[in-house]
């Protein structure tokens, strides 16, 4: 059981939606998980309506709601209210952490109520990166460039010397006792195939993966996530005799798990899903948004380096085949034998997850690190 931390006045979230899905389920986690750490947690966010697809009881059209222990608020309607002097979705006081995510500012009003007398924690949870620099810039304070107060930069990471990443109290039991078998089975798998999950962009060079796919030389089971990309996979693949086709419904932020853990390899995009993935002890392939000044090639190969940790030495072929096709399919340079020695070393690659997992679950989780630094009174 998770023991509650003491935080009479909560916790507040902001958060503007950029990058679709991805920014809304992190908030979204972050939210749940503060709640079961003990901190009364409210979420301001501006766009209710792709919060809503990962929280279905959540009513867009209700510019304050209350779901799961956690008042959810439209972010314009926050403002409207709040700057009138009605503070009832922050509990009534500015509380003892004022949370903005991925550097979206909060709004001038809650700047200025922040410059009183009151101890609180002030910071902004910024984008996951595997990056050297990000080491350098976590846990470092920064000043207001007009008012009296400081905000803490707080970046999710994959070393000691970051905030780590979201992991719920019991993921690991949960992992361990997730029938596959029977969840396959029921999601209209054929039996004695791999399984592999996709979901990634629209923009990712998904004609090369299905050659890659095609030419697999055995027979798969392919989930796709809802999405124009599965579209195109699935209409590439229409001639493909070696793949059962399974499109995956749009699932809540909770089920989405099961769907990465039935899968023998996933081919995954974003962050929130590219963490996910990992937690789930599987091997992936992962879509990085493509970028003009290629910034997803670089965060790619300084995750791809700090994987490497994952793989014992006498695993070198199989780690080499992984590299290679990671940066192909993210290059949009896949060719079929890359996709087919990924696939042939999926074995190994499944034993270098369940180490690198492992590492995660042993640096413990973010939320617990953000709530260790809130000040008690």
């Amino acid at each position: 059981m998770t023991e509650p931390i003491k935080a009479p006045h909560g916790a507040l979230i902001f958060c503007r939606v950029i990058d679709n899905f991805g920014d809304a389920g992190v908030t979204w986690r972050l939210a749940k998980r503060l709640r079961d750490l003990g901190f009364p947690t409210s979420l301001v966010i501006d766009s209710l309506e792709t919060l809503s697809r990962l929280v279905p009881e959540l009513n867009p059209k209700e510019p304050v709601s209350r779901v799961r222990g956690i008042t959810v608020a439209d972010w314009d309607a926050f403002e409207r209210v709040a700057s009138a002097g009605d503070l009832s979705a922050a509990g009534g006081d500015w509380p003892d952490l004022v949370l903005e995510t991925f550097g979206c500012r909060l709004p001038e009003f809650v700047e200025k109520g922040l410059c009183d007398e009151k101890k609180r924690l002030y910071m902004n949870l910024d984008y996951l990166s595997a990056e050297e620099w990000v080491e350098g810039s976590h846990m470092i304070w920064g000043l207001h460039p007009s008012l009296p107060i400081k905000k803490l930069w707080f970046f999710p990471g994959f070393t000691d010397r970051t905030g780590g990443v979201l992991i719920e109290d019991g993921l690991e039991e949960d992992r361990r006792a997730f029938d596959r078998a029977a969840f396959l089975e029921k999601a209209g798998a054929l039996p004695g195939r791999r399984t592999l999950y996709f979901f990634a962009y629209p923009v990712n060079a998904v004609g090369r993966l299905a050659d890659g796919i095609r030419s697999a030389g055995e027979p798969l089971n392919l989930i796709l996530a809802p999405g124009k990309a599965s579209d195109m996979l699935e209409e590439a693949l229409a001639d493909a005799g070696n793949v059962h086709l399974i499109r995956a419904p749009f699932v809540a932020q909770e089920a989405f798990d099961d769907w990465l853990r039935a899968a023998d390899g996933v081919i995954i995009r974003g962050e929130d899903s590219f963490v996910r993935a990992q937690l789930a002890a599987v091997p992936l392939l992962w879509a990085t948004y493509p970028t003009e000044d290629l910034a997803h090639e670089i965060k790619l190969d300084a995750w791809l380096a700090r994987f490497e940790t994952a793989y014992l030495p006498k695993e070198a072929q199989a780690r080499a085949a992984f590299d290679r096709a990671a940066r192909a399919w993210v290059r949009g340079t896949l060719e079929p034998e890359d996709f087919r020695a990924w696939l042939s070393a999926l074995g190994v690659q499944r034993r270098a997850a369940e180490r690198w997992q492992a590492s995660l679950l042993a640096r413990g989780d973010l939320a617990r690190r953000i709530a260790a630094l809130v000040p008690q009174e």
